[in-house]
Parts: C-alpha cells; structure tokens; sequence
C-alpha cells in the first residue's frame, strides 16, 4: 500500500480509530485511550506506626490495566513489560495524624530498593478529629523505564504516625481516596 496524500480531516476522540503496523506489516485499529493505562486502589487502610520508616502501599487488583504492566498485591510491586516514559499518579488520603505539621511523603522507589525515583511532600494543616475524613495528597511525576522488567514500588512515609485511608465516609458521601494511575507516553 502507498499513500500518496493525507487530507487535513482531523479524527474525533473516542469514535475514531489508529491503524498500526504488527510485526509481520499487517495493518491493525488500536484503542491508544484503553491500551496504556493502570489503575488500581489501595487494598485497605494501613496504619504507619513507626515515623522515619518507609512503608509499601498495597494496591487491591488493578481496575485497569494493559501488557504494559504487571501488578503484585501481596509485595506491592509494580513490574513495567516495556521501556518507555510513564506519567505516575499518586492520590492518598491522610487520617489520625499525630499532630498537625506533621510531614506526609508519597514516593516512587526502584526495586530493589535505593533512592526515590519521585516523591512529593505535605505537611498536614490539622490533626484530623475524623479516622474516616483525612487530608488529601496528590503527585504528579514521570518516570523514565530503561528496560524491560523495571520494577517499582509506591511508598508513604512520615514524620509521625498516621493512617493512610483507602475509603473516606462522611457527611458528603463515602468513596475511594487512594489510588495509583499510571499512564504510558
């Protein structure tokens, strides 16, 4: 096939379709949007007790997920199939802190482990007086696979003690609040 002219018609998101090449040169139609993504909710409340510490969050099966990735929820381990860039998303809601200022992290690590590989830092206003309504933590990183079969892990650490909360429940309703979204670009 030879394509002489591309026209300036411009696809519509969501109806429209990408045609790609396999590796024998057949043409196929992919999703991009459904293809590569991750997303997975934290398995259930974990209490950190023990401040300077780094603690593993523990995602339940993923809600979405692609060949790009392989999730273990027993060691919380996330294996990437491919190398490429990544956009990672950490959202984790904070309840029973010690005291207010008390400095909250989410973190990226590689397996095995070393220095983070992304981390952003909150320092709570208040100590909550509700164990199912905490302070919200979001972060935004790229992370850059070499290889395939890099592994990482999402951490919590913290200078006091606290809870992270998979759900929160309160006069607005109840929902999840902690989760993992990673996307391939």
């Amino acid at each position: 096939m030879r394509i002489r002219e591309i026209n300036s018609n411009v696809g519509i998101g969501g109806i429209d379709r990408n045609v790609v090449a396999d590796a024998n040169g057949v043409l196929k139609t992919i999703d991009f949007n459904a293809y590569g993504l991750f997303h997975a909710r934290l398995a259930g409340d974990q209490v950190f007790s023990s401040p300077g510490n780094i603690m593993t969050l523990l995602f339940n099966s993923p809600l979405s997920t692609s060949p790009y990735y392989s999730y273990n929820t027993s060691t919380g381990t996330l294996t990437f199939n491919q190398a490429g860039n990544y956009l990672v998303t950490l959202q984790a809601g904070f309840a029973n802190m010690a005291a207010a200022g008390t400095q909250l992290t989410l973190g990226v690590r590689p397996v095995p482990d070393a220095s983070y590989l992304a981390r952003g830092t909150h320092y709570a206003a208040v100590a909550p007086a509700s164990a199912t309504i905490g302070e919200l933590m979001s972060y935004t990183t790229l992370i850059i696979v070499p290889a395939s079969g890099y592994q990482v892990r999402f951490t919590t650490t913290s200078s006091g003690t606290f809870t992270v909360l998979a759900t929160e429940s309160g006069g607005t309703g109840s929902g999840n609040v902690t989760n993992v979204t990673i996307q391939k670009i």
